[in-house]
């Protein structure tokens, strides 16, 4: 590009980034008018610790299908039916380690005088490295059956539905066959999830909106969630800005608010954080998660933020309830889900910019010869992901890797620290071999045909294209975040004449994936799996946790990233 035109891509790029800065401003979307209920509060911090002491010491390893689990649910019934529910089982397939397994949740349901139902959920199973789990989550069910306790003498006007839900710790399977199955589910207008009562004192409470798979809270849940939990005076940690966008990139839920979000039911999960966060996350699936660990004033907060959440959800009208894709972008501050819409498309309008002067500067384009090289190029350099991906599915049929539903396993459990490095290798071996042995047969096919360099990267623009595109169709939060600044920076960097130029380009061009490595670093520290992510991912994989779509949308984009790369350094003429 000459210098007018570098001067026109770099005034629409701050165009895009000034449409993204002032967006609440011009694009906001309506704040709901909510009031957080003022009705005295019933919860009993003291009951509940104890309800949590004595379900967590009689049942300590409450993993799925266990013999404890069935004893566990017989507890919760029978204390769910002294307290006037109908009570009832439901039951699901799962597969742990290899083995089959059958799950059941606990629902209990009391008629109210509206229509729709109130639902409040909170998982009683625990990791397989777990004792009494009292953090994760003993302490959840000592807060629900409070809370069934207070709506029993206290009824709201809505029905409602507690769910002692199965299997979050392998994926949520309990809560996403309720999400699927209930006969009732169209008529919930919304679900509290209850899980992760912090050790110690509270640091702060933690509000998680994020979906399985996809879907987010809406904004009118978030807003009273967060202004109940405000009341108690501490902070509250919800997503906005980057890390709304990153969530919303990477759609995978570590509660049991996921699933019934991506069923397109409102959900939000009640968490938090304790002020000694490194104690926290070391008893975290330990053998020191128990039940003396747990303070009453840290219940009694959290206990009395979720009575007010479901109070004010009781109050408020039929139409207020239902689902939006406001971004929240910080603050009180939501963005609607139009101008979120048409600022994704706008982040890759310098892109395609870029992309038109490209091809007026070379108008008719390439050769069919020099562009069918490259992309035949492109196609073998997608050989070895392909395959793989494809020997990752066999090596699961074949039962080489670990069987479980769907998330590869809980935190800390032994099958995600024994990585088979010498299989992975071997697969990676494998794939990388084959996709060498096309590349060079393709590079001998087509060695008469070589394109110049202009003419080279105007075909991996142009092959980026369809790329972007179907990243926006598929997800256009992991589009915006992990592919405009790449289609930006690919575009716009130049061949130098000088090594050091070429140098600084090539360095440019992987730079321009930090959002993909910050999220990757990220994603391994919540893990607490350092190199193990890259094992937590096969595994992902083979469940089929990471979609197929996006694993190939994201080889192609690595695959172009790749040839950009190879082009600073290329002898080809200008």
């Amino acid at each position: 590009m000459n210098a007018k035109q570098m001067r026109i891509v770099i005034g629409i790029t701050l165009a895009v980034v000034a449409g993204w800065l002032t967006a609440p401003y011009w694009g906001g979307a309506d704040a709901p008018d909510v009031a957080v209920s003022q009705t005295p509060l019933q919860f009993d911090a003291g009951q509940a610790l104890e309800t949590a002491r004595e379900f967590v010491t009689g049942n300590p390893r409450r993993v799925l299908g266990s013999l404890e689990s069935r004893q566990a649910t017989g507890y919760l019934q029978d204390r769910l039916q002294r307290l006037g529910y109908q009570v009832s089982f439901s039951h699901f397939d799962a597969v742990l380690a290899g083995r089959r397994q059958l799950g059941r949740n606990v629902l209990a349901y009391r008629q109210g005088s509206l229509p729709g139902i109130l639902a409040v959920v909170a998982h009683y199973d625990t990791a397989r490295t777990t004792v009494q789990g009292a953090m994760d989550n003993g302490a959840g069910i000592g807060v629900l059956l409070q809370l069934a306790r207070v709506f029993a003498g206290s009824p709201l006007r809505h029905s409602l539905l507690v769910i002692a839900s199965d299997g979050e710790e392998w994926g949520m399977l309990g809560a996403a066959d309720v999400a699927r199955n209930h006969a009732e589910r169209q008529r919930i207008r919304a679900i509290l999830s209850l899980d992760w009562v912090a050790a110690g004192d509270l640091a702060a409470l933690t509000l998680g909106t994020q979906g399985q798979r996809s879907g987010t809270s809406p904004s009118w849940l978030r807003r009273i969630a967060l202004q109940a939990a405000q009341v108690e005076g501490l902070p509250v940690d919800m997503p906005s800005g980057f890390r709304e966008a990153v969530e919303r990139a990477i759609p995978f839920s570590l509660t049991d608010q996921g699933p019934f979000l991506h069923a397109g039911i409102p959900a939000i999960n009640l968490g938090s954080i304790s002020a000694d966060e490194a104690r926290m996350w070391r008893i975290y699936h330990s053998e020191e998660d128990t039940i003396d660990n747990l303070k009453p004033a840290s219940i009694a907060m959290y206990g009395a933020v979720a009575e007010r959440i479901l109070r004010s959800l009781d109050g408020l009208p039929a139409a207020d309830f239902g689902m939006d894709e406001a971004f929240r972008w910080g603050g009180d501050a939501y963005v609607g889900s139009w101008a979120v819409k048409l600022l994704q498309y706008l982040a890759f309008l310098p892109f395609l910019v870029m992309l038109g002067i490209g091809w007026m500067r070379l108008w008719p384009g390439p050769s069919p010869e020099k562009a069918l090289r490259d992309i035949s190029i492109f196609l073998t350099c997608l050989v070895p992901f392909a395959l793989f991906y494809s020997l990752v599915l066999f090596c699961r049929l074949m039962r080489l890797l670990p069987q479980n539903s769907y998330y590869p396993g809980p935190l800390r459990d032994p099958m995600l620290a024994q990585s088979p490095w010498g299989l992975l290798g071997g697969i990676a071996g494998a794939s990388l071999a084959a996709g060498l042995g096309l590349y060079f047969l393709v590079r001998y096919l087509t060695r008469g045909q070589m394109p110049s360099y202009r003419e080279s990267k105007l075909m991996q623009m142009t092959l980026l294209f369809p790329v972007v595109l179907l990243s926006l169709l598929h997800n256009p939060y992991g589009a915006v975040t992990f592919l405009a600044f790449p289609a930006l920076i690919w575009g716009a960097v130049g061949r130098g004449k000088k090594i050091g130029t070429r140098i600084a380009g090539a360095l440019m061009i992987p730079a321009a994936g930090f959002a993909l490595f910050l999220a990757a670093i990220a994603a391994a520290r919540s893990l607490q799996a350092g190199w193990d992510i890259l094992w937590y991912a096969v595994l992902g994989l083979s469940t089929g946790m990471l979609h197929w779509k996006g694993y190939f949308l994201a080889a192609s984009a690595a695959v172009l990233g790749m040839r950009f790369l190879a082009l600073q350094f290329s002898r080809r003429p200008e």
